[in-house]
Parts: C-alpha cells; sequence; structure tokens
C-alpha cells in the first residue's frame, strides 16, 4: 500500500533532521569549547576543515549508538503527528485502515534502526575504538595521563606508573610490585618506560620494561616462572631483548591496563566476553552486566517504541503537544528504570544478569499494555 512507504519515508526524514540537529548542536558547542587544541593541530593534519571532519566524523558513529533509540521514537511521534496535523489520519481510519496497520511501518523502522545500532556496536565501533580515546587535548594521542596501579590477576603482579601514554602503549616510570611467588629479584621492577607489546613467536603479549634500574643486574638473572609459566623474561635466556631490558608476560592489554572506559564501551560483545574468561583481568559487574545489556538493548528499544506510539495513533486522541509530552514523559520514565536497575547491578546489590533484564521485564509488560489499544 501507498502508506507503507509514506510513512517510512516521512519518518527518514524526521530522523536524519533530528540525528543532524541534535549532532549538530552538540559538535558546535564542543569544537566552539576546543577551538584552539584544533587551530594548533591544523597545520600538520592538513587544514582546520580536515581536523574537525575526522575527529567528529567518529564522534558521529557514536553519537548514532547513544541517541537512536530516543531518535527513532521522535522520528515516528513526527511522522505520525504530521498526519494528525494535516487529518491524513482521520481519513485514514475513516477509510476502515486498522490503527495497527498505520503503527506498523513505524515499528518496522524502529526494528531496522535498532538492528543497525547492533551492528554498529559490534562491528564498526570496536574498529574506531582508538579514534574515539582521543579528545581534543590529545588529538595526536601522545598526552601523559596518569596512571592508576592495577593487578595482573593471574600473576598477581601490581602495575605501577608515574604516567602512560595511549599512542605508543608506554608507561613511564614504571614500577611493577612482585608478589611473594615472584620477589625473587626483590619486592620490585623499576624502569624507565615500559611498552605493550602483542604476542609473537618470540614471546607471549606482555610488556617489555627498558632502562631497568631495580633489580640492577637485571641482564644477568635466570627468568622467571609461576605455575609453569614464564612469567619474567631477561636476556638470559631471551637473546633479542636488548642490555637493561626484561619482558613482562601479561594477558592484560593496554587498554585494559589504564581502565579505559572507551575499551569496555566501544568493545565488540565477543571480545567482552573474551576479557571475562581472562583470568587476569578480574572483571566486576560492569562488564557482565554490559554483555547481557547488549542481547536486551534490542527487545528495550522495541518496547520504548511501543510506549511511545499508541500515545498518537491510539484511540484516545489528542493534541500534538499533548501527546509529544507524555511521550517525552515515557522516555524519561524508561531510561530511568534502566540506569536504576544497571546502578544496583554495579553496586553489587543484584546480580549483572538481572540488572540488565531486569528493565526488560518491567518495561515489556507496561508497552504491551499501553499498545493493545492499537490492537483493537
Amino acid at each position: 500500500m501507498l502508506i507503507d512507504r509514506y510513512i517510512p519515508r516521512a519518518q527518514l526524514h524526521a530522523f536524519m533532521i533530528v540525528f543532524v540537529s541534535l549532532a549538530g548542536l552538540t559538535f558546535v558547542v564542543d569544537a566552539f569549547t576546543n577551538i584552539e587544541e584544533f587551530i594548533a593541530h591544523a597545520p600538520e593534519a592538513g587544514g582546520l576543515a580536515r581536523v574537525l571532519g575526522a575527529y567528529y566524523g567518529y564522534r558521529l558513529i557514536s553519537f548514532f549508538d547513544a541517541t537512536s533509540p530516543v531518535i527513532s521514537l521522535a522520528s515516528a511521534m513526527f511522522a505520525l503527528s504530521w498526519l494528525e496535523r494535516h487529518n491524513e489520519l482521520t481519513a485514514l481510519l475513516a477509510a476502515g485502515v486498522t490503527r495497527w496497520r498505520i503503527a506498523r511501518s513505524t515499528l518496522v523502522f524502529a526494528a531496522v534502526v535498532s538492528l543497525l545500532a547492533m551492528a554498529n556496536r559490534e562491528i564498526v565501533l570496536p574498529q574506531i575504538r582508538q579514534n574515539l580515546t582521543r579528545n581534543a587535548q590529545d588529538l595526536r594521542g601522545d598526552a601523559a595521563h596518569p596512571f592508576e596501579a592495577r593487578y595482573d590477576h593471574e600473576t598477581e603482579i601490581l602495575f605501577r606508573g608515574r604516567t602512560a601514554q595511549s599512542a605508543t602503549c608506554r608507561i613511564d616510570k614504571p614500577s611493577l610490585l612482585m608478589p611473594p611467588a615472584l620477589s625473587e629479584y626483590g619486592p620490585q621492577i623499576d624502569a624507565a618506560e615500559a611498552v605493550w607489546k602483542p604476542a609473537d613467536e618470540t614471546h607471549p603479549a606482555g610488556y617489555l620494561l627498558s632502562k631497568v634500574r631495580e633489580p640492577a643486574d637485571i641482564d644477568r638473572l635466570e627468568p622467571l616462572e609461576s605455575g609453569g609459566k614464564t612469567v619474567v623474561l631477561t636476556r638470559a635466556a631471551a637473546d633479542w631483548l636488548e642490555p637493561g631490558q626484561c619482558f613482562v608476560a601479561s594477558a592484560v592489554t593496554f587498554e585494559q591496563l589504564i581502565g579505559s572506559a572507551n575499551w569496555t564501551q566501544y568493545s565488540s560483545t565477543v571480545e567482552l566476553v573474551r576479557s571475562i574468561a581472562n583470568p587476569s583481568l578480574g572483571v566486576g559487574a560492569e562488564i557482565p552486566l554490559r554483555v547481557h545489556a547488549r542481547l536486551v538493548s534490542p527487545l528495550l528499544d522495541m518496547s520504548l517504541a511501543l510506549l511511545g506510539i499508541p500515545l498518537v495513533v491510539g484511540p484516545n486522541r489528542r493534541g500534538i503537544f499533548v501527546a509529544v509530552g507524555l511521550c517525552v514523559l515515557a522516555a524519561v520514565t524508561f531510561f530511568l528504570v534502566i540506569f536504576a536497575s544497571h546502578a544496583l547491578a554495579t553496586a553489587y546489590v543484584v546480580s549483572p544478569s538481572i540488572g540488565a533484564w531486569a528493565p526488560l521485564l518491567i518495561l515489556a509488560p507496561l508497552a504491551s499494555w499501553a499498545a493493545q489499544p492499537m490492537w483493537q
């Protein structure tokens, strides 16, 4: 039917207008706030336009991930309200077209947007995660950030350091506090810098320490082992190491070691599941909660759509502004339920699985009840 093309086209136009408007407003404010940093970086990056395009191009993808459910609902409200404003909704109902038939295309549109957002989270965002890590003050990624001590829970080594640089995966002035089982060299290993190295044919994944100060005779010491695995490699057993170097094996990547929030937010679900199984990380409730939240996210997106769309096409006809106001109230309630449930999970009041699925158990029946008049 013509309606199956007319409404999705109107909704797509509304979606693009709302998305571009919100993103533009957000990025313009941010750009003016950080304009000095962009201008300073422009000569080496090929001009100010290229700097802004690259910086906000990546963030536009992240913005879509964060706002797609709300913008999808807003576009549905605009499209259906437009029908109401021009009495087209009345004409459709008078012609015998059911409310469900009118709302069906908007629900399909919401489902498509939800699937695109899911693909974006699983495929696109993990590929550009490094670009999203850098803010306007660190466009090159070489700014030094304070380093917080973090354990490798498998080897029980406490990684300490002064600062960390994302672009080079480097820790300045590292000081590794060794557990009793690995204290043959002394209580700690101090060096000038530590650089993350992925696994290759010569060594496992870990950190290359250069200009080791303590122990002073690191080149003559034998490697340290724990649980049948070599944890610390020295020049005495690895000729690829240069004088004053040692290698500390660790399954904790640099992103995980510095505790980057972008690592958990922009990793794929497969990467998050692997991190849970990684004994070196000792993850808390946040990562399991995020995994469950990824699974339930498309269902919650559809629940949000079913909460808002009946406000326009339901039998209780309201003014446009009243319907939009009720829709905003429904969206606020929707996100408050999710935030409260997730907060209980991160505070260990409930398990991560309950914290992620509880909003669906609350909101899905409510959405079904709100949408019931459309079936009549």
